[in-house]
């Protein structure tokens, strides 16, 4: 492997190192501990999860039964109204949403480095409301 690419990747294994070390991913990392510490939450997510995992299953099957996969799509529908009232839940999603944010302004930022664009349904140019370019 060339010194240049190299350079690449250890610039990449920096970015990937400073996100570990932002607030927002911080944030996020508490926000999963707490909601895993959470008996009901940690709970209704292995429910959730076991659902959809025998949905899936059900789905690639030769002959999947409607009425067993509308039960179980139905089971899951519950489970995630249930995720929506736990306040863990909610905080880690928020989290996550805000981690998911970052990573797509840093995206935006190396979109923009490499091909002096700008994608159209993000940044709109403006960095007002923006700290990610700075």
């Amino acid at each position: 492997m060339s010194g240049n690419m190299d350079n690449v990747f250890k610039k990449t294994r920096e970015l990937g190192e400073a996100l570990l070390e932002s607030d927002v991913y911080l944030k996020m990392k508490d926000a999963e501990d707490k909601a895993m510490a959470n008996p009901e939450a940690a709970g209704t997510m292995a429910a959730f999860l076991e659902k959809r995992g025998a949905l899936q299953a059900m789905m690639q099957s030769d002959n999947p039964d409607p009425g067993a996969m509308k039960r179980l799509s139905e089971e899951m529908d519950g489970l995630q109204d249930r995720l929506q009232m736990i306040d863990d839940i909610v905080a880690l999603n928020d989290a996550r949403n805000e981690f998911n944010s970052l990573i797509g302004q840093i995206n935006q930022v190396l979109q923009f480095i490499v091909t002096g664009r700008m994608e159209e349904s993000g940044c709109g140019g403006n960095c007002g409301s923006c700290s990610g370019c700075h």
